[in-house]
């Protein structure tokens, strides 16, 4: 990041709330990802106790298809959690890079901002 002068604060500080808007969409996305997780997670506990020959259904958009192929549904349901955490851990690393570049951004922030206002209060009529 470049360094902030009093005549780039606005732009540096509308950067700021970009990013900080970016983590908190990021943050949801993540916490929708880790429900899906989870609820891929349950369900496969409960069809890996069930037979061959047990019928399941698969819900594909508003319709429900039925699976012709457990195993197979098994081995989809892995592979989609395995994208799932890939993609989640992605998204975290993103949120810590950006958390730590608003940490940084914040520093240099602080005082500059912190030095307007002492020059506007002296400023201001009494």
């Amino acid at each position: 990041m470049n360094d902030i002068t009093p005549e780039n604060v606005q732009e540096k500080l509308n950067l700021f709330q970009q990013i900080q808007q970016q983590v908190q969409n990021l943050s949801q996305q993540i916490s929708q990802i880790d429900m899906s997780i989870g609820e891929t997670e349950r369900t496969l506990e409960e069809i890996k106790n069930v037979g061959k020959k047990t019928t399941l259904y698969r819900a594909i958009g508003s319709v429900m298809k039925k699976v012709d192929d457990n195993p197979k549904l098994i081995k989809d349901l892995e592979e989609e959690k395995e994208r799932m955490g890939i993609r989640n851990n992605s998204l975290k690393n993103q949120v810590g890079k950006m958390n730590e570049e608003l940490e940084e951004m914040q520093k240099k922030l602080a005082p500059i901002m912190q030095n307007m206002q002492e020059t506007n209060g002296k400023n201001a009529p009494k």
